[in-house]
């Protein structure tokens, strides 16, 4: 039975990340308040909004921005999609921040001033901070589900999320 629902999630999470899921998933946290290692439905920062867009999405990803910059495929900014990683040099040197692409030359981002917003990337602002981009590809699915608990708690985060949303 076990294996049943596993199979059963493996499918579910596959369907799920898809770019345009990706997208959806990360535009209904906009205007959630940031805070600076934060990792909380109504309060995150820009990596752990990542993070969790991603895992929604069946996908997991490390916890900090540093190590987010390690994974996945590397992109060049000409040939970006929706639902690829952008990072950027801000407050120290590296990758310190993470937006996620999302077409039309924006990106959706934990923004220090703005909560969960969307910026274009051809903003001097981000132009000049800009230092690679991404693609996470299906190597990065998760191999070990969550426990069915954590599953659903994800799948009411979800719908949590659509629903707040759609009322807007």
């Amino acid at each position: 039975m076990r294996g049943i629902l596993i199979g059963i999630f493996s499918v579910f999470a596959t369907a799920l990340a898809s770019t345009d899921n990706i997208v959806l998933t990360a535009l209904t946290y906009m205007e959630r308040p940031y805070q600076f290692g934060a990792n909380d439905i109504y309060r995150m920062d820009c990596s752990a909004f990542v993070q969790r867009v991603f895992e929604i999405n069946g996908i997991r990803l490390p916890r900090n921005t540093k190590e987010q910059a390690l994974v996945g495929v590397p992109v060049n900014l000409s040939e970006i999609r929706p639902g690829d990683l952008l990072f950027f040099t801000t407050y120290r040197k590296g990758p310190s921040h993470v937006g996620i692409y999302i077409g039309n030359g924006k990106m959706v981002h934990a923004s220090e001033r703005k909560g969960i917003t969307i910026d274009r990337i051809d903003d001097p602002y981000w132009q000049r901070r800009f230092l690679f981009a991404k693609r996470i590809d299906n190597f990065f699915k998760m191999a070990n589900l969550p426990k069915i608990n954590h599953y659903k708690e994800q799948k009411d985060e979800v719908a949590e999320l659509i629903f707040i949303l759609s009322n807007r």
